[in-house]
């Protein structure tokens, strides 16, 4: 944990306040249900909205959480304080992380993960210089799981949060947003440097849109490709706001299908379990794929 606290502390602990001391970790009955599985790599994305929302309540809650999930990675949007970050971090004895080196301030990316048997390259953003397609740049790390040394899974990982709201302008950058990150993307597929990739994140956009308007379209028509892994659920909200909609995704590229064969997606209700979800958590709920590889 010391390397995430260095970096964090490093590029901004002048400027961060020390939220209260983090309380000790709860041993009481679980806070919502076990997702996660000894016999699966459980990926989750989650907008944690402006994390912390509600202070070191949320900071509290959300270790709570995440302990009862028992999910193996997270890739996590809008972090809105660092400092929270790491205290987050120090709270969950399993888990490694990083965070985001930009934007300096609010609504940065992150990882959470199992660092037992999960580890991760140096992570990196792209499309920096990008500000109007990527308001917030995606952020890219190479993912390894391994059992007993044995490599079981390793894949490209690409976490994003696009440009928000209805407008045609902002759905305009989303749909410049996917074209580039298909060309990316599909650099990796045509070298042959890796065939796995995962696209995760708050796409701000739903897949069922009519075709004309469809910003995965450059996806969604390249299927010998790529696959969303959360087609199936778009009747299910995963943004719970002021409207409800489907728009946090999991793409993967086809290479990827290989190892989630009998594997599942699925969006985590987990604020019909915990009754503050929406006051104290988030406006989105996380989304899990499980892959069945142990």
């Amino acid at each position: 944990m010391l390397s995430i606290l260095f970096f964090v502390c490093n590029q901004a602990c002048e400027k961060v306040r020390v939220l209260d001391v983090i309380p000790e970790a709860v041993t009481d009955e679980n806070m919502v249900s076990r997702y996660g599985s000894e016999k699966s790599f459980d990926m989750v994305t989650w907008n944690i909205e402006h994390f912390p929302l509600n202070q070191i309540h949320t900071v509290h809650h959300l270790q709570r959480i995440i302990k009862s999930m028992d999910v193996d990675l997270i890739a996590v949007q809008e972090i809105d304080e660092r400092t929270a970050f790491i205290q987050l971090l120090d709270s969950l004895e399993q888990y490694d992380g990083y965070l985001s080196k930009l934007p300096d301030y609010g609504q940065q990316m992150g990882i959470i993960y199992k660092s037992d048997f999960i580890s991760i390259s140096e992570p990196k953003q792209i499309f920096v210089d990008d500000f109007y397609t990527f308001p917030r740049a995606p952020l890219v790390t190479s993912v390894t799981v391994k059992i007993e040394n044995t490599i079981i899974f390793d894949f490209i990982l690409i976490i994003v949060h696009l440009k928000a709201f209805v407008d045609e302008e902002s759905k305009s950058r989303r749909r410049i947003a996917c074209q580039k990150l298909k060309y990316y993307t599909d650099n990796y597929l045509i070298s042959g440097f890796e065939k796995d990739v995962v696209i995760l994140g708050d796409f701000n956009d739903e897949l069922n849109d009519h075709s004309d308007e469809n910003i995965f379209s450059i996806f969604l028509t390249d299927s010998a490709n790529y696959y969303f892994l959360t087609y199936p659920l778009t009747d299910q909200s995963t943004y719970i706001g002021h409207y409800s909609s489907a728009i946090d995704h999991i793409l993967v590229s086809a290479d990827v299908l290989n190892e989630y064969k009998g594997g599942k997606t699925v969006v985590l209700k987990i604020d019909e379990e915990f009754s503050n979800y929406r006051d104290i958590i988030s406006d989105h709920r996380p989304v899990l794929a499980q892959f069945f590889l142990f």
